[in-house]
């Protein structure tokens, strides 16, 4: 049998994923990223929770800001993972396990250059990049000190990324859900050890809680590298395929172009909330802090959202691969309303909770912990409605449809919530830039749910379609 027909039986495996139940694969496929998403979820707030609690509340803000401008560099580059994710699935659902592993292999060359470059683009200007958001003074160094350390390690978190995108696609949920438990754990013992000094470390501060997220990213790196020649998977390269990491220019002109608005979308994203942080850093070093504080819990609120979001995404992407459109609205329908469903029951629970879990990042009886229960009493339930957003972006761009939920974020930041928050800001205060959020989140879903019912994706070709084989 030779490696390709070998490859293609084994991506028969994924099949239930075009035949099976849609609400039973639905929940199957999401609750390891589900609980992947909790997991990593918790150990930034165990970070979060060591470096307040040893730093003050000040580094807290500056791990926050800082990280504000990660997610934008990350954004940037996994545009062209998330497109070669999807491009995977596509091909697996075809049967043409071939054109996965070419996608696989110009993919990582693709994001391995892309990283480093950025990588040191960080270590250069970070100073000048934390400065463009007014960050309060007292957590201007330590900021830095952070940025620069992480910037050092993109190549080992954005590679590690991509690989667990990689391995989704073809619509295994469950050894990325291994590699990333072993990521967490590593991440869990080394923070509070690299920050304190414990055991005879070295005590490095805020640089060894950034430290340990890069040996958290190389060592599951490594091990699913490993696995991946191991199970002698579709894209593993051997001998002669190892020539598909010098990047094939057409596959690589698609991706670049499929994923180029999902990266744009991360700018659009961040970008305004660049304007959003420098309106609260002005407000004051309580205000940033509070607002640091109310951010960690919404990473759970949002957890259902993108967890079923990337099931949704795999489980369209080889339906439509197979040709299965009465299966792609099923998958619409049942996706939105489980992740709307999950979202509302984790904003109930954080909502509930009061001030509990903010004492965990704020001293009890401060002013910062007044102004994070007000954030969070405005905030909390507007991100049901971005659950439907997140949902129905999934959809479309499994058929390659990526400009058009990137436009519809644009126009959310930019022409909604920004010029809203500026607009009340001298009457509301801080309250207008809370406002903001449920104002965005609303009008996004609206819009998602306009280009669903009326766009024109479904006519889209496949994303490899035009892409000749070599």
């Amino acid at each position: 049998m030779s490696t390709d027909q070998g490859a293609e039986d084994r991506s028969s495996a994924h099949l239930p994923l075009i035949h099976a139940p849609v609400a039973a694969t639905l929940a199957r496929y999401s609750v390891p990223l589900l609980t992947t998403n909790l997991l990593m979820a918790l150990t930034g707030t165990w970070g979060a929770i060591w470096v307040s609690h040893v730093l003050g509340q000040n580094a807290l803000t500056a791990v926050a800001n800082a990280n504000i401008f990660m997610g934008a560099m990350n954004g940037a580059v996994m545009g062209v993972g998330s497109a070669a994710g999807i491009a995977v699935g596509q091909t697996l659902g075809s049967g043409d396990a071939h054109a996965s592993k070419r996608v696989a292999a110009t993919s990582v060359s693709f994001i391995v250059t892309a990283s480093l470059l950025l990588g040191l683009l960080g270590l250069i200007f970070a100073p000048r990049i934390l400065d463009l958001i007014h960050l309060p003074e007292v957590a201007r160094p330590m900021a830095i000190t952070y940025f620069r350390v992480t910037s050092a390690g993109l190549p080992f978190g954005f590679t590690f990324g991509f690989l667990m995108m990689v391995l989704r696609g073809t619509g295994d949920a469950r050894t990325p859900f291994r590699f990333t438990l072993l990521s967490i754990a590593t991440n869990l013992v080394l923070t509070p050890i690299l920050l304190t000094g414990a055991f005879g470390f070295p005590r490095l501060g805020i640089a060894g809680v950034a430290i340990a997220g890069i040996v958290a990213s190389a060592v599951p790196l490594v091990a699913s590298i490993v696995y991946i020649y191991r199970k002698d998977m579709p894209f593993a390269l051997r001998g002669e395929d190892l020539g598909m990491l010098r990047a094939d220019p057409g596959l690589l002109r698609m991706l670049i172009h499929r994923g180029t608005p999902m990266a744009f979308e991360s700018f659009v994203i961040q970008g305004a909330y660049f304007v959003l942080l420098t309106m609260v850093n002005a407000q004051g070093a309580a205000t940033a802090a509070a607002y640091s504080a109310a951010a960690q819990l919404w990473g759970y609120v949002q957890m259902p959202s993108g967890a079923v979001g990337a099931s949704m995404s795999a489980m369209a992407a080889m339906s439509i691969g197979a040709g299965r459109w009465d299966r792609v609205r099923e998958i619409a329908l049942k996706g939105c309303l489980v992740a709307g469903g999950l979202t509302l029951i984790s904003a109930t629970i954080v909502f509930l909770l009061g001030d509990l879990p903010l004492k965990l990042f704020l001293p009890k009886g401060g002013e910062a912990l007044r102004i994070a229960r007000d954030i969070n009493g405005i905030v909390l339930f507007g991100w049901v409605a971005l659950s439907v957003t997140n949902g129905l972006s999934a959809m479309v761009r499994a058929n390659s449809a990526m400009l058009a939920p990137t436009l519809i974020y644009a126009v959310t930041m930019w022409l909604f919530r920004v010029p809203f928050a500026k607009a009340l800001l001298p009457y509301l205060g801080a309250h207008a830039i809370w406002w903001s959020f449920p104002v965005g989140t609303i009008s996004s879903a609206l819009l998602a749910l306009a280009y669903y019912r009326f766009g024109g994706w479904r006519g889209n070709a496949l994303m490899t379609a035009g892409v000749g084989k070599r």
